[in-house]
């Protein structure tokens, strides 16, 4: 059976579409993973000690602190300027749907920071109800539940706020948890978390 020339192009296009979606999202993540390393040394400055403190321990535990909520917005900030920068020299990255370049640093920072850590408190508010203990990692389904909460409210926040393709964050809602679940052990691997 013979593919016509047709169903042949679509099929590269598919692909094509695919991985250039993948390797965007690898490139922002990248500036989100740069932004989860800055953020764990401001954490020892003495601003965010007085910010050491749960946001509601009956509620989301005491995991859940005000300087997560407060410096990861910054950090991406610092994140998106830097990576708008790099994109700045030459045509880096023509072909991504989405570029650093083209968002307003300070709203796609401080948004994308805040939402990332605000989407993790409905799943820490189910698992402080269901008796799981913080950072637990024992349950396979909360395990990618804890990597899905964030992401996919920053896939949310992308689509509906910044207007990001529909097909990049269709690639992101299968891709951006593996990243993260990547992220998390290279964090721990390092000693960041």
């Amino acid at each position: 059976m013979a593919i016509s020339m047709e169903a042949a192009m679509r099929e590269v296009g598919w692909l094509s579409t695919l991985t250039l979606d993948t390797l965007n999202l690898i490139w922002i993540a990248s500036a989100l993973f740069l932004a989860g390393v800055l953020e764990a040394f401001l954490w020892k400055m003495p601003p965010f000690q007085w910010l050491n403190f749960p946001i509601q321990r009956d509620w989301f535990g005491a995991n859940k602190r005000w300087r997560g909520l407060v410096s990861l917005p910054l950090t991406f900030l610092v994140g998106v300027i830097l990576f708008q920068q790099i994109e700045g020299v030459g045509n880096l990255n023509a072909n991504f749907p989405v570029h650093f370049r083209d968002l307003n640093a300070i709203q796609f920072g401080l948004l994308t920071g805040f939402v990332f850590n605000l989407s993790e408190l409905p799943n820490s508010y189910i698992k402080r109800r269901l008796q799981i203990p913080p950072g637990d990692e024992s349950n396979p389904i909360f395990y990618v539940v804890d990597h899905v909460d964030s992401t996919y409210g920053v896939l949310i926040l992308w689509y509906f706020y910044f207007q990001f393709p529909a097909h990049f964050i269709g690639v992101g809602l299968a891709v951006t948890p593996l990243l993260f679940m990547g992220a998390t052990a290279l964090r721990k691997r390092l000693g960041l978390k």
